[in-house]
């Protein structure tokens, strides 16, 4: 059976194209992210000029409902509180970060410990060692875990959200 023109080509391109994928587990650079979404990265926007991934992000979650992007994630972060969710089950997760560096996860009955960063926005923060939802985006009052840090501030939605102190009745 004979192939059509060009077929072959395809083929190989498609097999680059997937294999370039398998290097980049993380998704796309900040900066491939920033070009996508805004143009570059230049422009308005709340981040600071130095991190062209967060230029032009949006303040807030696209559900009015949830709580705003803070401004300044530095100042809004309740250092040592304890942030929680209500799981459909009707079990509740935590997440608690420590002025000291350190974190404490309690998620699906189990207990993670480990040390954050900041990331250079000042808007959210890693926490080093944990592999689902390691990005944390500081908000009024809670904290929304992503994926990775190009995903979008207004991408959050309320399964993500962690907020301070005793959850709000449904």
């Amino acid at each position: 059976m004979r192939r059509p023109p060009g077929t072959m080509a395809l083929v190989v391109s498609m097999s680059l194209a997937l294999a370039a994928c398998g290097e980049r587990p993380e998704g796309e650079s900040a900066q491939d992210f920033a070009a996508r979404v805004n143009g570059g990265g230049a422009g308005g926007g709340s981040a600071p000029a130095g991190d062209p991934a967060a230029a032009n992000q949006p303040d807030g979650p696209r559900d009015p409902s949830l709580p705003r992007v803070a401004a300044d994630g530095r100042k809004a972060l309740a250092a040592g509180t304890a942030y929680r969710r209500t799981n459909p089950d009707g079990t509740h997760d935590s997440l608690a970060i420590a002025e000291d560096g350190t974190f404490t996860l309690d998620q699906g009955g189990r207990r993670q410990t480990g040390e954050w960063e900041w990331l250079p926005d000042g808007k959210r923060l890693r926490l080093l060692g944990v592999t689902h939802q390691p990005i944390v985006l500081i908000a009024d009052g809670a904290l929304y875990r992503m994926q990775n840090e190009n995903v979008p501030f207004d991408d959050v939605t309320p399964d993500r959200v962690y907020r301070r102190g005793a959850d709000p009745a449904p």
